[in-house]
């Protein structure tokens, strides 16, 4: 320790003794230590982890769900390599169960293999399809989102009861309702489709042409024969699609887009990769995950500019006095709220508005007291009139009074003199009490 203090203190310390490590400069590395800082996971206990999650939940469980239960800033690439590790890993003969994508999601499932060994374990209902059901189930996947109408053209006979045997069933779920005269119910697909047809998206189904291959009928004829009945026979007995119909088609092939941002950058670095201009490639989940960012920075964006606080906000100002504040404040404005008549619809006047609260708020106010008072003593109170009345009374039995006290006291005063008794004071006591 000392010897480095003499070193530092003598100016002989070398640029090497401060370098730091090369992982702080490795992006790729760097990225790796901040998810197992976060997480406390490495890859070994990452598989377990998700191997945990899968477990655990009886229903496949989407990538996206994983990353958000672990880490929501964890790389994709990071996740989809723990996935395939673990497939790899429960496909071995020693493995009863097996990693499989399916429904959009990861889901643990067992091997057909060892299927007979717990058939008796657990009860399952088998679902049973009739040929028909089949046949509207397949008009649905295919041809999703379809309406009942529909099926009943494509099919020729009535529907109904079969589409309500797949709704009970949960293949087959209402998605909306058609734009069709009496908007009639449409239907698609749902989870519990692609579970039970071991299929991870829609995507994997079998397209109709193969479809079509596979179905073998005796009444099918061969090629030679449709070319010989073309070429042989009657060319008005077919019926082609309509030249206008073909443009419309064409147009609608030509107007799809074929390429995005995301495949562009793919065939961007996979054209590097090739030609070798760049050793640091980027990889199709690099780029995914960039992309992504991307979108919702942009649909961020998109909502910062519409948003309210920013559309009233008053142009920046320069500031002189940093005690004056607020500085540009949004502008504070008094339509934001206002009452409305809900008889007519029409905007309540503020004046009339306080005018029609007052007015209520004094009947309102009477009522109460009112009730309050025949409550306690049992008696009501009298009206407006009754009370005006009674007052005019008491007021005249007051006068009278008050006139007659005055004649008693001026004849007690005079009585008084007679016997030499000065009993003014009386009437200045009167006048003051009244």
């Amino acid at each position: 320790m000392e010897n480095e203090m003499e070193n530092i203190v003598s100016g002989e310390v070398t640029v090497s003794e401060f370098d730091l490590a090369t992982e702080f400069f490795d992006p790729a590395k760097q990225e790796e230590q901040l998810w197992q800082a976060r997480t406390g996971l490495n890859y070994d206990t990452l598989c377990g982890a998700i191997e945990t999650i899968i477990f655990m939940s009886d229903r496949p469980v989407p990538l996206m769900k994983i990353k958000k239960m672990l880490d929501e800033d964890m790389p994709l690439n990071v996740l989809h390599d723990a996935l395939v590790k673990l497939q790899t890993e429960y496909e071995a003969t020693h493995h009863g169960l097996r990693l499989q994508e399916v429904a959009e999601g990861y889901q643990f499932r067992t091997k057909a293999t060892y299927s007979k060994y717990v058939q008796d374990l657990f009860k399952v209902n088998a679902l049973v399809l009739t040929p028909s059901v089949l046949e509207v189930l397949a008009i649905i996947a295919y041809k999703q989102p379809v309406s009942k109408p529909e099926i009943d053209k494509i099919r020729g006979v009535d529907s109904a009861h079969l589409v309500r045997t797949l709704m009970e069933k949960h293949l087959v779920k209402i998605v909306g309702r058609s734009e069709d005269v009496g908007h009639p119910s449409i239907y698609g697909t749902t989870q519990e489709f692609l579970e039970v047809f071991n299929l991870s998206t829609l995507e994997s189904l079998p397209p109709e042409h193969e479809l079509s291959d596979l179905a073998k009928s005796s009444d099918v004829g061969k090629i030679c024969d449709i070319r010989q009945i073309c070429s042989e026979g009657d060319k008005n007995r077919f019926v082609f699609d309509e030249l206008a119909e073909l443009d419309q088609l064409s147009e609608s092939i030509k107007n799809i887009v074929s390429e995005t941002d995301f495949t562009r950058n793919l065939m961007s670095e996979e054209k590097k990769r090739v030609e070798g201009q760049n050793p640091e490639v980027k990889t199709a989940f690099e780029i995914l995950e960039s992309y992504i960012e991307k979108e919702r920075v942009i649909e961020q964006n998109r909502k910062s500019l519409t948003s309210e606080s920013l559309s009233l906000a008053e142009g920046p100002k320069v500031v002189n006095d940093l005690t004056a504040g607020p500085f540009n404040a949004p502008i504070a404005t008094e339509d934001d709220f206002q009452m409305i008549d809900l008889d007519t619809g029409l905007p309540i006047e503020p004046e009339k508005e306080d005018l029609l609260f007052k007015k209520n708020e004094e009947k309102d106010l009477a009522e109460a007291l009112d009730r309050a008072f025949f409550e306690m003593t049992g008696e009501k109170l009298p009206s407006n009139e009754e009370a005006d009345f009674n007052l005019v009374e008491a007021q005249n039995f007051f006068d009278e009074t008050e006139q007659k006290l005055d004649a008693v006291t001026a004849a007690v005063v005079n009585n008084a003199k007679s016997l030499d008794l000065d009993l003014e004071f009386l009437k200045d006591e009167v006048n003051q009490d009244s």
